[in-house]
């Protein structure tokens, strides 16, 4: 498991599906500010070193509330993380949102 079939598996759970990939997750939803996240959002971020530009999705979480989300990091490790790591921060991307009609459409 990854973050992305982390996601995937997470929101199979709710009957929603999502593509395996975080790029072709970050495709779905509609993108909400930083500062409007809800519980379960996504937020998207780039990989330093994986893609030769910086606006290149790498990486895959679910905003978990206060400030925090919740992503796989490693082969089947789950982690809660602050957003306001200095990682975090310099490498998040965008946010999105999603509906349930438009992702199990995919």
């Amino acid at each position: 498991m990854d973050c992305s079939s982390f996601v995937q598996s997470v929101y199979a759970k709710y009957g929603i599906s999502l593509p395996r990939t975080a790029i072709e997750q970050s495709l779905f939803g509609s993108f909400v500010p930083k500062n409007d996240l809800r519980i379960g959002d996504l937020l998207f971020f780039y990989v330093p070193g994986k893609y030769p530009f910086k606006d290149i999705v790498g990486h895959v979480a679910i905003y978990a509330g206060n400030q925090t989300f919740i992503h796989c990091v490693a082969p089947y490790k789950v982690v809660i993380t602050k957003m306001s790591k200095p990682y975090w921060k310099k490498t998040y991307l965008f946010s999105k949102r999603i509906s349930a009609l438009r992702a199990n459409r995919y």
